[in-house]
């Protein structure tokens, strides 16, 4: 009996210490996690199709790919509707909900096809040469129109082929187009019928079907480009004739028609038209035959995305960030009333899609600790219920303890952000803080799940290491309002810098931080903001520094948003040099001794690549420690899976060298 009890005993602590030493979110296991990219509900609302994405990774395959389920909206018994290895995304239900129509690249381009939801296979719809990007049904069921971009003209496939494939810039765009396609009509050949809507030299985006299925409504910019969509106009399709008249073309942007039920009227999302980036925006509603423009009434952070109407015509739904959350308004059409939707619940509600009856939203739903599924409520009330588990295996993983803290800045502003504790936190104990700054500079950090497997930086697997993380929202924020979301203008790297130390000190002050042992990271406008960090004090041990803005002016003269510094620094560059180069973290590189790890996409045009390059160049000349990361093919962030995880293991890396003290091979 002893010998039994001493065996117990000694099994009972080799368990003890495998839980222990157990590892639960390193990048290995969250790059593999799988997420929701969309849930749409049926029109009677008794039936969900949901997207999950989940990454493929072999010897030579490196990508994302989405899978198909089909779920009643009361319970979560989903089955699979699409298989195999290639992408299958964007589901939408056909008016009677018989049919789900989706985009796959199972043939080499992203093409329509269409599955019967009663059983059978999927058939292919289009049969493009580039790909379809959005896709919308006619209100009967027999059409489909979709936007697709220009192919390459034989003669340009020609000079390509023979090398005089030389190009003059900005003279000629590949523009979105919008078409028709019958569902049952044929040509001679055998193919659906498919019709040209718009001829005009524009580049078209997003689309919705007049109720009666006679027009269609659409955005339309001079170019692709993010500059020229800043300022969009929406215009009207009559499809029998191919008229078109406009409906909204001010100065400043339009974009997102939405017509009424009884079509009436369309709703839109506008910009303020001083063409402020991070300003003011509207929900307006217009009449189809003409008149006044009724602007609804402001929600707190003005409007962040059009919802759709309510099913009897009297309401617009808005979704939009609040804080460190996401808040959903129904304003009344004739912008005298707001509402707000009450969840009752302290969850983030991200990917709202209304579906075609007003009746049900789907969405996605997640907290700091909690993993994101879908879910489905009516409008009528706030009931959300569960339709998919598609990460069973997480579900007896300890997740790091996540929090609201707030700290007064240097003026006594209030700022709050989120603070992420070490998995195992000792109360009385100090641990190693980082300091993690958003991107935007109109970011915001959110209670999404911290061991959700986006973005570059690893903050479960961090805080599993014994890391403290804080992700402020300082000034410049979205969620808070448009004062608080323009208060950097002219004015980056001031106060919101001062922000971002005022909370590092908060953390210090209330003792769990070591002052002797912090970082600083961040991408973007986050890899910005820590560049000029380490440029102005050395209280960092250690920066991971991703995609940064380091030479203000050099970064408008080659990115791709042309109007977006000058309209934060209020002056073109050769208006003001000196507030460029005043706010400018390579003007500042003498004072960095902190050492850093860069990481940039060399396919990257929002921040070029040159601005990480010539950060390196600096360090590397000036004896600072110093590693850059390149990221072959990649945009402006990671976008293959085996370089999300390489991003997110060399940022761990890197923080456990310097702030933990554990030797890495570099």
């Amino acid at each position: 009996m002893k010998r039994f009890f001493i065996m117990c005993m000694v099994l009972l602590m080799i368990g003890t210490a495998y839980s222990q030493s157990r590892t639960y979110w390193s990048p290995e296991q969250t790059i593999r996690m799988k997420n929701i990219t969309a849930v749409r509900v049926s029109p009677d609302g008794k039936k969900v199709v949901y997207a999950v994405r989940e990454a493929v990774m072999t010897e030579d395959r490196s990508e994302y790919i989405n899978q198909l389920y089909l779920s009643d909206a009361s319970t979560d018994n989903s089955v699979h509707l699409t298989r195999g290895d290639k992408n299958n995304s964007n589901p939408r239900w056909s008016p009677d909900g018989k049919w789900i129509a989706f985009l796959s690249n199972r043939d080499g381009k992203n093409n329509i096809y269409l599955l019967p939801v009663g059983g059978g296979e999927s058939e292919r719809l289009t049969d493009v040469k580039t790909s379809v990007a959005d896709f919308k049904w006619s209100p009967d069921g027999k059409a489909i129109a979709y936007t697709m971009s220009d192919a390459p003209s034989d003669v340009e496939e020609k000079n390509k082929k023979s090398k005089s494939d030389w190009y003059f810039m900005n003279e000629e765009h590949k523009q979105g187009r919008l078409y028709l396609i019958s569902i049952s009509e044929k040509d001679s050949s055998g193919k659906q019928n498919v019709l040209k809507l718009t001829n005009d030299n524009r580049h078209i985006s997003g689309i919705d079907w007049s109720p009666d299925g006679k027009s269609i409504a659409y955005t339309h910019a001079l170019s692709p480009g993010v500059n020229d969509n800043m300022n969009s106009d929406i215009a009207l399709v009559t499809i029998a004739s191919g008229e078109v008249k406009n409906v909204a073309n001010t100065t400043g942007g339009e974009s997102s028609p939405s017509f009424s039920p009884d079509g009436k009227y369309i709703a839109y999302l506008a910009t303020n038209e001083e063409g402020i980036w991070g300003g003011k925006s509207y929900i307006k509603v217009t009449s189809v035959a003409g008149g006044q423009v009724v602007t609804l009434a402001n929600t707190p952070n003005e409007p962040g995305e059009l919802l759709g109407w309510s099913n009897n015509g009297q309401f617009v739904y808005t979704s939009e960030p609040y804080h460190t959350s996401t808040k959903i308004f129904r304003l009344a059409a004739n912008g005298n009333e707001i509402t707000e939707w009450k969840t009752g619940l302290k969850n983030m509600i991200t990917l709202v899609a209304l579906n075609d009856k007003g009746s049900h939203f789907g969405f996605v739903m997640q907290n700091s600790s909690l993993a994101s599924d879908g879910y489905v409520s009516s409008t009528a009330n706030f009931l959300p219920l569960k339709i998919s588990t598609i990460n069973p295996e997480i579900a007896s993983y300890p997740v790091p303890k996540t929090e609201i803290v707030k700290w007064k800045s240097f003026d006594g502003k209030e700022i709050d952000g989120l603070l992420t504790y070490p998995l195992n936190y000792e109360a009385g104990r100090k641990y190693p803080l980082i300091l993690n700054i958003h991107g935007g500079p109109a970011g915001v950090f959110a209670e999404t799940f911290i061991a959700g497997n986006g973005g570059a930086y690893p903050i479960a697997a961090l805080a599993e290491k014994g890391i403290f993380v804080l992700r402020p929202n300082p000034r410049g924020s979205t969620g808070y309002g448009v004062e608080f979301r323009l208060s950097n203008q002219r004015d980056w790297g001031g106060a919101d810098y001062k922000d971002l130390m005022a909370g590092v000190d908060y953390t210090i002050s209330s003792g769990l931080a070591d002052s002797t042992k912090l970082a600083v990271m961040g991408w973007s406008y986050g890899g910005f903001m820590s560049s000029w960090t380490i440029g102005h004090t050395n209280r960092f041990k250690a920066a991971s520094i991703g995609a940064p803005v380091v030479d203000l002016a050099a970064q408008n003269m080659t990115d791709d948003i042309a109007g977006f510094l000058p309209s934060y620094m209020k002056k073109q560059p050769w208006e003001d040099w000196n507030v460029y180069d005043t706010h400018s973290p390579l003007r500042f590189v003498q004072n960095v001794t902190t050492p850093v790890l860069l990481q940039h996409g060399d396919a990257d045009i929002r921040v070029p690549f040159s601005q990480g390059l010539m950060f390196y160049n600096a360090l590397k000349r000036k004896g600072v420690p110093v590693r850059f990361l390149v990221l072959p093919r990649q945009p402006h962030g990671p976008t293959e899976p085996k370089m999300v995880l390489k991003v997110n293991q060399t940022n761990l890396d890197w923080m456990e060298h310097y702030l933990l003290g554990k030797e890495k091979a570099f």
